[in-house]
């Protein structure tokens, strides 16, 4: 029943808004449906590569598209070898956390076969720091779990793909998840990334729907080497406002199933998950976003999520067995955003709520996220988010600029959590990616973020917080 409230809510705010824009929207400026794509029908083709983090980013390389009646005349050995596509990926990486110095460098590669008879075969191998364990910080407290700093020499992908036309596609073995929002893959400011083991397909049906259903059992978190059945709530974290100790207990795996489907201009889309993270949660989520036209140069977009979740593992859950209460939340949120040529300003609010004896006043448990800073909640921030913290409210304003192209993003933001369980925070951050044009691949990321927090009540962090980074990276 929850399930369906949370579908009504957000479906009849959608639908309220459409009546109240419908008139308005200048319905020539979209081509038909019948020439245009469906993000649906794009994820599964054969230049898709979906295991590949950086397919779709300016990079120095590039791989040659080859026309499908090229591909019918090669011999086997050509269409393994002479089609697929490849990347090398190298950073260089400083933050600064509170006056402590840490620095990081990788170097990542990813190759994938082309497709012989659907099936094709990739790997992504990082070389991390595999000469500077020694310079960064000895305190763990003081060193940046999301670097990461550690030496890591491993292949963090390694999989078997098999694809049926733009209908099918089964990726197996350890595999990176980039369309599920309650699962980490890609950061644009970390040095590689969070891949797990298991088996994810993906169909396309028509009509606008993508399915995806994965089963893992296994994750390489951040400077991980192998995998194994830790969560990112199996270490400390340092900018942990509520002080949690380090949970002990592991996950045996996941699976979920999840169904997304949008208009072919993308101009309104849907998604909704079911998670099963075991002995931690079990999540149901949903979100939807809707984009009014206005002209050529002004649009509004209005976004709206949901979600409630519960226990898994009945006395084997992680959090009852160490006393921090019952996994029992829910939480909608809503965002407005405004985009006028090269500015775009977004505002969102999110609330998150649970019942008697529940963790943290309601607190979500995210097992894939917590700590690092990805969940899909609105109100976000760079480096807090509600998922580090309590039940309450939260709310974010985040204007952005777009210069030079569109290759320069500045973008400030500011983030009050008004929680319940916790003293409230305020984050205020500062992002600026810079892809500089002469030099294809090459790019700048800094970012600043500052914690106004009293957590007195803690004894693992004290006082307001900051964090300074600057990444260089360059993709070939």
């Amino acid at each position: 029943m929850l399930i369906k409230k949370i579908v009504y809510i957000l479906g009849g705010a959608c639908l309220t808004v459409t009546h109240v824009f419908a008139d308005d929207i200048d319905l020539s400026a979209h081509a038909s449906e019948a020439e245009v794509v469906s993000p649906a029908a794009s994820y599964i083709s054969s230049t898709g590569y979906i295991q590949n983090p950086y397919v779709g980013m300016s990079s120095g390389g590039g791989t040659a598209n080859v026309d499908e009646s090229k591909i019918e005349l090669q011999n086997i050995a050509s269409k393994w070898f002479n089609n697929g596509t490849w990347n090398v990926f190298g950073a260089a990486n400083y933050i600064d956390p509170n006056g402590s110095n840490n620095y990081s460098y990788a170097v990542n590669i990813f190759a994938q076969t082309g497709q012989v008879a659907g099936f094709s075969f990739g790997t992504f191998v990082t070389i991390a720091n595999p000469f500077l364990g020694g310079i960064n910080p000895s305190n763990p407290e003081q060193q940046d779990q999301g670097a990461p700093l550690n030496q890591q020499i491993t292949p963090q992908e390694l999989f078997a793909e098999y694809q049926y036309k733009n209908i099918l596609q089964v990726d197996a073995g350890w595999i990176g998840i980039s369309n599920s929002p309650w699962l980490t893959y890609y950061q644009n400011n970390a040095l590689n990334l969070v891949t797990y083991q298991g088996i994810m397909a993906n169909i396309h049906p028509g009509g606008g729907w993508l399915i995806t259903a994965l089963a893992l059992n296994g994750t390489q978190r951040l400077g991980q080497t192998g995998f194994s059945n830790e969560t990112f709530y199996n270490y400390n974290q340092f900018y942990n406002a509520t002080g949690i100790e380090e949970v002990d207990g592991r996950s045996s795996g996941t699976t979920a199933l999840g169904a997304q489907w949008s208009t072919p201009s993308n101009d309104f889309n849907v998604r909704l998950w079911g998670y099963q993270f075991n002995n931690y949660a079990n999540l149901a989520y949903i979100d939807s976003n809707l984009t009014f036209p206005i002209n050529k140069d002004l649009s509004l977009t209005l976004s709206a999520q949901g979600g409630v979740e519960g226990a898994n593992g009945g006395d084997n859950n992680v959090f009852t067995q160490a006393n921090l209460g019952n996994v029992n939340s829910n939480f909608i949120g809503v965002q407005l955003g405004l985009n006028y040529d090269i500015f775009t300003l977004q505002g969102a609010y999110n609330n998150i709520w649970g019942g008697d004896h529940s963790y943290q006043g309601g607190g979500i448990v995210s097992p894939a996220t917590y700590g690092i800073q990805t969940d899909p909640l609105y109100t976000q921030g760079w480096l807090m988010g509600m998922v580090e913290l309590s039940g309450g409210s939260a709310y974010k304003i985040a204007p952005t600029l777009n210069l030079l192209d569109g290759n320069l993003q500045i973008g400030p933001s500011y983030e009050y959590f008004a929680t319940t369980s916790v003293p409230a925070v305020a984050e205020y951050d500062l992002q600026i990616v810079y892809n500089i044009p002469q030099v294809k691949g090459l790019t700048v990321f800094a970012g600043y973020g500052y914690l106004v927090q009293d957590n007195s009540h803690s004894e693992d962090a004290d006082g307001n917080q900051y964090q300074a980074q600057i990444m260089v990276s360059y993709l070939y």
